[in-house]
């Protein structure tokens, strides 16, 4: 399947919903995506990156439309970004959405107890973060029983480390996101909230994807696994840090096929 096709293939697309009951504020709105005829099937929820002041759910469409025709329904999702906000509004959303797609997915077809979290790179750091924090799951009443697993793909787990050699975001970003103080930053990295009562993982990195991120995916699976909790490394050949998810959905995209079958079988 092309990008051509999967554009023209029958997806029901249900666009601009509204999660979070009284907000009123455009960042609290989600997609959905589901086969015509869908009923039961597991559930993806997506969280872009953008370094957690940028990006826009209208820009995955083809992400949504990929799993739809593999028989998952996918939700993309929009949350508040800095400046506006600072850590942990954006988890808080996040974790917001997932309640939301919990109470109502099955009226799209999908199992409200078959939900993945899915992330990319600050949408990473946010999925991960939501599925291993306890307070900002309490706080938001997150079905945490209802979460089968979580992808996080080319993602930020440690902000101490990442703040050393930030990439993408500049340091000056980072403390703008999250507060400047190395206190600040260990509070918000996820690798410090592994316990060992964890839903899998699949942790992915792109083949060119910067040596730091990558160095910190496999530390952050290394940790899940340590801590008594099922996590998979991979490593997607010929991808970067941006054609990991721009290139996502065609048929032979081995990031896609990877996690259609982690869905499948944790789902």
């Amino acid at each position: 399947m092309t990008f051509t096709e999967l554009f023209n293939a029958d997806v029901r697309i249900q666009r601009d919903i509204p999660y979070l009951a009284g907000s009123g504020d455009p960042r609290h709105l989600l997609d959905v995506y589901a086969p015509p005829d869908a009923n039961g099937l597991p559930v993806v929820i997506y969280f872009y990156g953008g370094g957690w002041r940028s990006g826009d759910k209208r820009l995955f469409e083809h992400l949504g439309r990929a799993f739809a025709v593999r028989g998952i329904v996918a939700v993309t999702v929009n949350y508040r970004l800095t400046p506006a906000v600072q850590h942990p509004s954006h988890a808080d959303d996040c974790a917001q959405a997932v309640r939301w797609v919990h109470q109502r997915i099955a009226e799209f077809g999908g199992d409200p107890n078959s939900l993945f979290l899915m992330g990319h790179s600050a949408g990473a750091h946010l999925a991960a973060f939501v599925a291993l924090n306890a307070d900002v799951q309490a706080r938001n009443q997150f079905p945490a029983g209802a979460v089968r697993g979580v992808v996080a793909i080319s993602g930020v787990y440690n902000l101490n480390t990442h703040a050393e050699s930030p990439g993408f975001t500049s340091l000056e970003l980072i403390h703008e996101a999250f507060g400047g103080s190395a206190e600040a930053l260990q509070v918000a990295s996820p690798v410090h909230h592994i316990s060992d009562s964890h839903p899998p993982f699949l942790v992915m990195v792109a083949e060119s994807d910067p040596e730091r991120m990558r160095d910190g995916g496999k530390q952050f699976a290394n940790a899940l696994r340590e801590a008594g909790n099922d996590a998979r490394f991979v490593s997607i050949r010929g991808r970067d840090h941006f054609s990991i998810v721009r290139r996502f959905g065609p048929t032979g995209d081995t990031t896609v096929e990877a996690i259609v079958q982690f869905i499948k079988h944790w789902g």
